[in-house]
């Protein structure tokens, strides 16, 4: 009987832990939306500019800024265990110049930035969304086009070759 409490006391303090004083800590992981930041880099005002001049509505904006993104960093498993200080990274520009490897928080916010900063949507159009991956908390966002959410997860889906309109959860 002992066992089984201290294995429920084990497991209810990592969920303790991990999904709730994880994302109090973590930027850009906690329970209210993103700041929108008032001065972007001088690199991303240009990309957005870019960006917005490959597209013509919001359908191919976000597709663009979702290829964009894929093409730019990357996130695995392995390295989100090992790399745990780029977690607590929380200024745009060293994001944005930021090599290789991101956490899904950074790149969403970078998501969101690209978004919210362009003339296809506001900051009002992107939802942070959270679901349960691998027995940590993993984050996508939701963007709305028209009259419907869109799931928009680079860090989960587009790793995974899954398109636009999809996000992971439970075990991938």
């Amino acid at each position: 009987m002992n066992y089984f409490l201290l294995s429920i006391a084990i497991v209810a303090g990592y969920f303790f832990i991990v999904f709730v004083l994880l994302r109090l800590v973590a930027p850009y992981m906690g329970f209210r939306p993103y700041p929108l930041p008032v001065e972007i880099p001088g690199e991303m005002k240009s990309a957005i500019l870019n960006l917005e001049n490959q597209t013509q509505d919001q359908n191919s904006y976000l597709e663009a800024v979702y290829r964009f993104v894929l093409g730019r960093w990357e996130h695995s498993r392995l390295k989100a265990g090992l790399l745990l200080p780029k977690l607590f990274k929380k200024d745009l520009t060293e994001i944005w110049h930021t090599k290789g490897f991101v956490y899904c928080t950074s790149i969403n916010f970078i998501v969101y930035v690209l978004l919210a900063k362009s003339k296809y949507f506001t900051a009002q159009d992107v939802k942070i969304r959270h679901v349960f991956l691998n027995f940590v908390p993993h984050q996508y966002l939701q963007v709305r086009i028209g009259e419907k959410w869109v799931d928009v997860d680079p860090a989960g889906a587009g790793i995974r070759n899954q398109p636009l309109g999809t996000h992971a959860s439970f075990f991938g």
